[in-house]
């Protein structure tokens, strides 16, 4: 097998695992659930991964490749919008079903990092991305003028305390209208308590 037939199937795995996870939670998802989902040899999953939290913990680093290059993807310059973009990757502003099945997926994987060394670690890599994301487009904005001069870190911690609040609430009482408001009350305080009107 050549290295892109690798990489191909790599990310076939991973968008079965995606699939799966959606379809049927954290708790119901199996190896065999998501090798129902793999168009390829089921053989061919089962040769690379031997159990569920194995093929997890490279489907969390999967997911951080993946939000990180959507992230250098960003296009906008003006600060403020640098920052929405960047919080719209975490809780979208139109937040649809797949988004509520996912987000439960991920938040019942989060529940298990106390018990899985290998999650917390990646789920510490992803939680450093993001804040570190957050508080660059926030000094982006101190620098520029458009932003207030605040504490970036302590104001990029709130933000995305805020946002997994309303994350955790809105797929925990499966309701969007949650992730919904949580999303505009971010956008209120980004404009109330950042920007810059000298």
């Amino acid at each position: 097998m050549t290295g892109d037939e690798t990489d191909d199937s790599s990310r076939e795995i991973m968008e079965a695992t995606y699939r799966a996870l959606c379809e049927h939670g954290y708790a119901a998802t199996s190896i065999s659930k998501i090798a129902d989902e793999f168009s390829k040899s089921k053989s061919l999953l089962y040769y690379h991964y031997e159990d569920k939290e194995d093929l997890l913990e490279d489907f969390l680093g999967f997911l951080l490749d993946e939000f990180e290059t959507k992230v250098a993807s960003i296009e906008e310059k003006e600060p403020r919008e640098r920052l929405v973009a960047v919080i719209d990757l975490l809780v979208p502003s139109n937040v649809n079903e797949e988004d509520m099945h996912f987000r439960r997926a991920v938040l019942e994987i989060r529940a298990q990092a106390p018990y899985h060394e290998t999650y917390q670690k990646q789920i510490e890599r992803s939680d450093d991305l993001i804040l570190g994301e957050i508080i660059d487009a926030i000094e982006l904005g101190i620098d520029s003028g458009a932003f207030r001069s605040v504490n970036a870190r302590k104001v990029a911690e709130f933000i995305y305390s805020t946002a997994y609040g309303a994350i955790e609430r809105g797929v925990t009482l499966d309701d969007k209208s949650v992730l919904t408001d949580g999303r505009q009350a971010i956008d209120d305080y980004v404009d109330s308590q950042l920007r810059s009107y000298s």
